[in-house]
């Protein structure tokens, strides 16, 4: 049976009163305050209560604790246990959620994993943190015209496994779960692989396999599971979402060949992909060479130029409010965020005017995309590979404005230019070139002509022209507020617990971090009220 409390009607007197004024003013300037001020009654109850009936069943928490305790939990990164506890004892929860009734003071560990199931398969997650951020953007007055934009990588509750660990694991988690949903098919399993994939006793079960020879094992383990894809794969067990994890991994990590000794071979590890699964308990995580393992997190936030030489303190600047969060795979380019993070804040009113980025969003097709959404991205371009390699690039040559090389970086000036459609063409004497004590680092060529010849693109000097212009005074003055987004990451990893999360599966890592993302926004919103006064 359906329970909400009247949070929108005032008080004729008042049920905080006991607290005195001290203690009613610290609430009020803390987290608690800003949650009951500018959030309680904006939650968005009646999209969760769809899933309750008013005149049959036992009475329900009152929605507004259930919804509000789930963000708090996230706000504070408390496990389920912490949370009841708070709801039972603390004051500021209390005041936060304002509970007055003992009924709503208690809810159990199971209730809040029910709550925040059904706020998972409603999408709620996404719900609250825009209408809440939303609703502080209007209440704080922060201007949104100014943006920026960065992602971090965050890591699910799993372990590093090997490829033979990750077939071992894949195996177990079918048997398990065909045992539980399909028993007589269960007992139609090879009695040796159950005892090496699930009880795990006696000799031989891949647990004990020294790595010096889990190569060898590899191969074995790699036969195990073809027997299981082939011997499951026309009955109803092929639906298991376990066999379909099972069969992905196989063909990710093995080959079947119908010539050879060997029916199934373990694919080498230059020819096994990124974008494979890395762990049977998250399948959704995925290796970075760069980044590690976990999932790629965009955060987009406001920001406020306040450069002067003498600011004045009387006046205190607005908070930095996180306006775009997506979790998208670790594979995935951060050139590819823009698109989604413009769609969502357009479509909410808080699109950028300007948005400042690192070189991952500066490609010439990034900075078209944000001009194609009257978006201006500020934004360097990435360092040109040759210059990473110690060579001579287009940056280094005296160009004119029609794209034409006028003199190499030795100061040699070209025999013949041409210009085309496509691509521009230089070329040197040859006798110069050769004498050249830089010969070496120059991207012109000779080989298997007679000439020396360098070509490149009408694309090329544009680019050039503006890393020439991203080394000006007006440039860095622009960029330099960027390096802010950088606490807010590290405010998201260490403050609010993201470094290493308790939950698995995107789904999961999505609702950790809209939510902590809005339980940042709180605590700066609090920050700036109590600085305020």
């Amino acid at each position: 049976m359906l329970t909400l409390r009247d949070h929108h009607t005032g008080d004729l007197f008042d049920p905080w009163e006991y607290l005195g004024p001290k203690r009613r003013r610290l609430l009020d300037r803390s987290w608690a305050g800003v949650f009951r001020d500018y959030l309680l009654e904006q939650l968005p109850v009646r999209d969760l209560a769809t899933g309750f009936r008013d005149d049959f069943g036992r009475p329900t928490k009152d929605i507004y604790v259930a919804i509000g305790a789930l963000i708090l939990q996230q706000l504070h990164d408390f496990t389920d246990q912490q949370t009841t506890e708070a709801i039972a004892l603390n004051i500021a929860w209390h005041y936060a959620l304002d509970i007055r009734h003992n009924s709503d003071a208690y809810i159990c560990e199971r209730t809040l994993r029910n709550y925040r199931k059904k706020v998972l398969d409603a999408g709620l997650d996404q719900v609250l943190f825009r209408t809440l951020t939303d609703k502080l953007i209007k209440e704080i007055g922060v201007d949104t015209s100014k943006q920026r934009l960065d992602s971090t990588a965050v890591r699910s509750a799993i372990r590093g496994l090997t490829r033979l660990g990750i077939l071992v694991e894949a195996t177990c988690k079918f048997l398990r779960e065909l045992k539980r949903k399909h028993p007589e098919q269960y007992s139609l399993v090879d009695p040796e692989i159950i005892r090496k994939y699930v009880t795990r006793t006696g000799d031989g079960c891949f647990g004990d396999t020294r790595p010096s020879e889990s190569r060898k094992r590899i191969s074995e383990a790699a036969g195990n599971v073809f027997k299981l894809v082939e011997f499951f794969q026309e009955t109803e067990c092929s639906t298991l979402e376990s066999y379909q994890l099972l069969r992905k991994i196989f063909h990710e990590q093995c080959e079947v060949s119908s010539t050879g000794e060997a029916p199934v071979t373990v694919r080498p590890p230059s020819k096994t992909g990124c974008d494979g699964v890395i762990n049977p308990a998250d399948p959704d995580a995925r290796y970075n060479k760069h980044r590690g393992t976990g999932y790629l997190v965009q955060i987009m936030e406001t920001y406020d130029e306040e450069d002067s030489e003498e600011p004045d303190t009387s006046i205190t600047p607005k908070p930095d409010l996180i306006t775009h969060v997506a979790v998208d795979p670790l594979t995935m380019h951060d050139k590819d965020a823009l698109t989604p993070a413009f769609d969502d804040t357009e479509q909410r009113g808080i699109k950028p005017q300007e948005l400042l980025a690192d070189s991952h969003y500066g490609s010439t097709e990034c900075i078209e995309n944000g001009n194609g959404r009257d978006v201006e991205i500020v934004a360097p371009a990435q360092t040109p590979k040759g210059k990473l390699q110690g060579k001579f690039t287009l940056e280094d040559f005296d160009v004119d404005d029609e794209g034409r090389i006028t003199r190499c970086p030795a100061g040699q000036r070209p025999a013949e230019t041409s210009v085309a459609g496509i691509r521009l063409q230089v070329i040197f004497m040859t006798e110069t070139c050769e004498s050249c004590p830089h010969k070496d680092r120059c991207p012109a060529s000779s080989v298997g002509r007679s000439s020396v010849r360098y070509q490149y693109t009408h694309d090329r000097v544009r680019l050039r022209l503006r890393r020439l212009k991203e080394r000006g005074d007006e440039f860095r003055d622009r960029y330099r507020w960027r390096a802010g987004v950088e606490a807010t990451m590290s405010r998201l990893k260490y403050q609010m617990g993201m470094i290493r999360l308790r939950v698995r599966k995107m789904l999961n890592i999505t609702y950790v971090a809209t939510l902590r993302a809005l339980g940042l926004n709180i605590r700066r919103v609090a920050a700036y009220r109590s600085a305020v006064g």
